[in-house]
């Protein structure tokens, strides 16, 4: 590796991949970064450039489109992304094999970790492994840029909520609803926490809003339902200003644990050896039924057991145990 290298990281496609990436294209970047690389730029969808200063990539930059740099890691298994590297005039572009991609890679990795078994951030870390890059640091590290907690709360106020007694519900999980709480059992949380002090706050994208309604429906308490009414960087500024996280497996969830708020997940449809969010303080609840984890998008069983397996007061019981600890 010489000095005043351009390095081009692609972390994955979906929110919650990129935070399971994390670790992964930390490492890299500090070690790149380490060995003399002057410029680290990273590529992919447009809110990547949002959640960006919260990955800690030694001061890597977003850039939309790929730049003609030394080396690229690739995180996405897509054949589109190794060709558009390679179109980009990259010297040497390194990524997992397979997708039809195997001739565009300098460095075509083979499949280590069994990711129907094994968490997705060993998945990730591997590459960097492979490339004899340390990884001593396999867990999430997110941290919120100066003045983007402070920027959370001001947010708050600003819609009538006290940031001490702000909880986070996140009802959406973009995969599909096999990964969703009931609404009714999450309003029964919802309003039991109101009802002792704490002030909701839903988010999630438009489609969600209506669920969200549900969820806090009768709440005479402070509320508000955000969803699909912030943008990237004013759902991370909320998120970590907020005393607590209630919400699906979901990218939301992999961000607020990151973190280190207190994060509540029901767990059922996915697999929490393979998904769950890396965190100080995370409490998973996960009662499989027979079909679980199935993986699918929507539920076929009739009354979706993996989740009514989870009552409400386990979710409540849990909430305030964390809430108690905070």
């Amino acid at each position: 590796m010489t000095k005043d290298q351009h390095l081009v990281l692609m972390p994955p496609n979906w929110i919650g991949d990129v935070i399971m990436a994390q670790p992964a294209l930390k490492s890299i970047a500090t070690y790149y970064a380490q060995h003399g690389t002057a410029q680290i730029s990273v590529c992919g969808r447009a809110w990547l450039k949002e959640l960006l200063p919260y990955l800690g990539l030694n001061h890597a930059q977003y850039q939309s489109s790929i730049p003609a740099a030394d080396t690229a890691f690739l995180f996405p298994n897509s054949f589109r992304s190794a060709w558009q590297c390679r179109q980009a005039g990259i010297k040497q572009i390194i990524g997992y094999r397979g997708q039809w991609r195997s001739l565009l890679l300098s460095r075509a990795l083979p499949h280590r970790i069994d990711t129907l078994h094994q968490h997705h951030r060993l998945f990730h870390l591997d590459i960097a492994a492979q490339m004899n890059i340390p990884t001593e640091d396999t867990a999430v590290t997110l941290s919120s840029p100066a003045g983007d907690k402070l920027a959370g709360q001001k947010l708050m106020q600003q819609h009538g909520l006290d940031p001490e007694r702000v909880i986070c519900i996140a009802p959406g999980a973009q995969f599909g609803a096999a990964k969703c709480y009931p609404p009714d059992g999450f309003h029964a949380v919802v309003k039991q926490l109101a009802d002792t002090g704490s002030q909701p706050l839903t988010l999630g994208m438009p489609e969600d809003h209506a669920t969200s309604q549900q969820i806090i429906a009768d709440i005479t308490s402070p509320h508000w339902n955000a969803a699909g009414s912030t943008n990237m960087t004013e759902a991370l500024q909320l998120i970590s200003a907020s005393k607590l996280m209630l919400c699906n497996d979901s990218g939301l969830m992999h961000v607020a644990a990151g973190l280190g708020i207190p994060t509540v997940t029901p767990f059922g449809a996915t697999d929490p050896a393979r998904t769950a969010p890396s965190g100080p303080r995370v409490n998973v609840l996960y009662q499989p039924a027979d079909c679980s984890p199935c993986l699918q998008r929507e539920c076929s069983v009739s009354g979706h057991p993996c989740m009514a397996n989870i009552t409400p007061t386990m979710l409540l019981d849990a909430c305030r145990s964390m809430l108690a600890d905070h």
